[in-house]
């Protein structure tokens, strides 16, 4: 499937700011998964955004207004094609070797041990009980992606899916005590189950086909399609498969209809904003606006 993305940010600061440098995660990735056409960057007041891969591989895009000012207006279109229209396509390996299968890519790879060993109080060791629900172990012998998919159900058994909170990330702590939490909450908290269980999971934010945001069969007919966003979800590594997205929010695994936009250990390693500057300015207004179309099947 090929989408045409449009990302605008308008930033307005109440005094004004200079020196003011900014780095942006919000173009998709390039890879086996999908395919990125092109983007354009585009900066007002007008500046030459400089683009590279951070740590993680994701494409960032940094650029700096030197000169006192009270806005910034930036804008990313984008195009992409996704290739995974199944996710299930592929060899898998017998249940009885998938964790020999985990344990080689470990040593042929090290750096996967980031998406194992890394704690914090977005993806922190879990205790035995959480919500008053058994955290899952591992069970040797089943499939790991059944596994997976299992714990969509214990995730909604531990918190429910809050879409009027898109954009906010919070500890895990305050997820298991709201019961109610975001996709990027809900995200953390199978990563957390997953390392658990000694498993490669990482966290991915991204965008979904504009079909996710209509009203569903339940809304009554004149209810508006709620604003899109960048939403997030999980990938964990299944043998035989390589990395593969789930997304505990909407209890799916993520097709073609998914495409990523960044990777990294848990929501703090890819914002898709950063931004200091210097002067008398403060946090600044910030308003933004996504549309992602489909522009072929």
């Amino acid at each position: 499937m090929k989408y045409h993305i449009e990302r605008a940010c308008h930033m307005r600061f109440a005094r004004p700011a200079r020196e003011h440098h900014i780095q942006i995660r919000l173009a998709p990735w390039d890879d086996e998964s999908q395919s990125l056409i092109g983007v354009v960057i585009k900066v007002d007041p007008e500046v030459e955004p400089v683009a590279c891969l951070d740590a993680f591989g994701n494409l960032s895009h940094h650029f700096a207004v030197l000169g006192a000012h009270q806005q910034i207006t930036f804008s990313v279109v984008a195009e992409v094609e996704t290739k995974r229209d199944n996710p299930f396509d592929f060899q898998p390996v017998p249940a009885e070797r998938e964790l020999e299968w985990i344990a080689d890519s470990l040593r042929q790879a090290p750096r996967l041990w980031d998406f194992v060993l890394h704690r914090g109080v977005l993806t922190p060791e879990l205790p035995e009980v959480v919500g008053g629900c058994d955290v899952p172990g591992f069970q040797v012998g089943v499939p790991l992606l059944q596994q997976v998919q299992d714990a969509f159900e214990w995730i909604r058994e531990v918190a429910g899916f809050d879409p009027a909170e898109a954009q906010s990330v919070t500890a895990l702590e305050i997820l298991f005590a709201n019961r109610r939490g975001t996709a990027a909450d809900l995200s953390h908290l199978l990563i957390a189950l997953v390392r658990h269980w000694r498993i490669p999971a990482r966290f991915v934010s991204g965008y979904l086909d504009a079909a996710y945001f209509d009203p569903d069969d339940a809304q009554p007919p004149e209810a508006p399609a709620r604003p899109q966003t960048l939403h997030h979800w999980a990938e964990v590594l299944i043998p035989g498969a390589g990395w593969r997205g789930f997304d505990p929010a909407l209890g799916l695994v993520a097709d073609a209809t998914y495409i990523r936009v960044a990777i990294g250990r848990d929501a703090n390693d890819i914002a898709p904003i950063r931004q200091s500057c210097r002067g008398e300015c403060e946090q600044p207004e910030l308003n933004q606006a996504l549309t992602v179309s489909r522009i072929s099947v």
